[in-house]
């Protein structure tokens, strides 16, 4: 049976489901990245992959990059390249300040949007060179793609942890059980 939520209008649960999802995000990368040690942060797997350090910084860019789009208009200062480059060095309290910036800024973005809000084309007159996203794409698009990518490489940052920590690791969802 399917519950149906009265009294919610379709905005706010959107706006709340967004909320809830980047707030989860956020707390669950924190805590992953809190068990590591700074040599952790910098550990990647091979010359092609990330780190946890690159993950960061390319996060907080993201971040950064598609909040200045839905509200000043598309920026074409950000070194994407940078964000990858192997000899990237960023300390774990670093990391966890990028998360946690990174996360507070959208919450604070959603929590502030207007339904009119959601449905606007940030790209219309000036596509994106560097995004996945095309020029008609609406905010709501970009929430939810923003979502989906950060998604991904909250994915990774766990990965990376699971791979360092072995049995160390603190899940930060349901534990497996012990056979």
């Amino acid at each position: 049976m399917v519950k149906v939520m009265v009294g919610m209008d379709m905005h706010s649960n959107l706006a709340d489901s967004l909320i809830s999802k980047f707030v989860l995000l956020k707390s669950r990368s924190v805590a992953v990245v809190s068990q590591l040690s700074e040599e952790d942060i910098l550990w990647s797997p091979n010359e092609e992959s990330n780190s946890i350090a690159n993950l960061a910084l390319h996060i907080r860019e993201t971040v950064r990059h598609r909040v200045e789009a839905i509200f000043f208009g598309p920026q074409e200062i950000r070194d994407r390249d940078k964000e990858f480059h192997s000899s990237l060095v960023v300390s774990k309290d670093e990391a966890i300040a990028a998360f946690e910036q990174s996360f507070d800024i959208l919450i604070q973005v959603v929590k502030g949007m207007s339904e009119e809000d959601f449905l606007k084309q940030p790209y219309m007159d000036n596509p994106p060179a560097q995004s996945a996203m095309n020029k008609e794409a609406t905010v709501l698009d970009i929430c939810l793609q923003m979502l989906a990518h950060l998604s991904e490489h909250a994915g990774q940052i766990f990965y990376i942890a699971k791979a360092r920590l072995n049995d160390q690791y603190v899940t930060t969802t349901f534990p497996k059980k012990k056979e």
